[in-house]
């Protein structure tokens, strides 16, 4: 086989890998964000920077509920940490059968590269550069594979880091401090649940992770409980809003066109923050688990009273 020739099949070889390099890396992308949506994304960061988290935090979905059925906050937390060791358990497996199949291959080329090196033409001090030229070629394709085994080695490290976080926030979950009661953001009936939910056209599967109250328009609208507000501002899909932050959990009131608080301003149970953008108001209670805040149902911590 001529130098040509084996140059190309080493870069057809090469070219292969690099598309299952891609779709392996693809897989397991998805497998970790597949359920994110960029309106949530957009809301993990700005509760992240509350938090000073140094990288966002989404939790998995909510499971599948009955429209009337409360969750129970410990058992939402319970579900999500399960399905992310799921996904996570899968995406190691698979990053782990690359980088053995890679380490394989790259032995391989590196065997393949040394003979091309020590090979050469008959006469090959009366053409110096093809010597030149076969060294070039094979210190890329030895490059190149050295970055490829980088780049899966750093994916199963981001996965063995996240398997031992995922284990750890499962076993804080006993002992996590859970808001005994939150007063309603504002008057009126509950719209929308958390969970997740088919929706009636498209049969698209949703998840909420907080819960939408009827109210009356331009409604007043108050602080849930005692805390610290972290963030005012636009918060995508959701109008304006407020993060407020109450030490063991935060809260995400949102939905509303005018915002009375500033930044860093302590406030009480009850204080008034702003008014409704319309006849919507929004609701997230989110628990200070990992590095980031993890969305809990608000429903069976609002007030017994019955809103009016």
């Amino acid at each position: 086989m001529s130098l040509g020739d084996r140059a190309q099949a080493i870069a057809s070889e090469r070219f292969g890998w690099r598309i299952q390099l891609i779709a392996a890396l693809g897989f397991t992308l998805l497998a970790l964000v597949a359920t994110a949506r960029a309106d949530e994304l957009a809301l993990d960061a700005k509760i992240d920077a509350s938090t000073g988290a140094a990288e966002p935090r989404g939790a998995m979905p909510p499971r599948r509920r009955d429209v009337d059925e409360a969750l129970d906050p410990r058992e939402v937390l319970v579900q999500q940490l399960a399905d992310e060791t799921v996904a996570i358990d899968r995406a190691l497996a698979t990053v782990d059968d690359k980088l053995g199949v890679v380490d394989t291959a790259r032995a391989r080329r590196l065997a393949a590269a040394y003979r091309v090196l020590q090979a050469g033409p008959k006469h090959q001090a009366d053409d110096p550069m093809a010597g030149a030229r076969r060294r070039a070629a094979a210190r890329m394709l030895i490059e190149r594979d050295l970055i490829e085994r980088r780049m899966l080695a750093g994916e199963l490290s981001q996965l063995r880091t996240a398997a031992a976080r995922t284990t750890a926030d499962a076993a804080r979950i006993a002992e996590l401090v859970l808001p005994p009661s939150i007063k309603r953001p504002a008057r009126g009936t509950i719209a929308r649940r958390f969970g997740t939910l088919q929706h009636e056209r498209s049969k698209a599967t949703l998840s909420r992770r907080g819960i939408d109250l009827e109210v009356e328009a331009r409604a007043n609208v108050v602080a849930p409980a005692d805390g610290t507000v972290r963030y005012v501002g636009p918060i995508r899909g959701l109008d304006s809003g407020v993060i407020v932050d109450h030490g063991t959990y935060f809260t995400v009131i949102a939905k509303l066109g005018d915002v009375v608080v500033p930044v860093g301003a302590p406030v009480s149970r009850g204080d008034r923050l702003g008014r409704a953008a319309r006849h919507r108001v929004y609701l997230e209670v989110r628990v200070k688990l990992g590095a980031g805040a993890r969305p809990i149902d608000p429903v069976p911590l609002l007030d017994a009273q019955k809103p009016r």
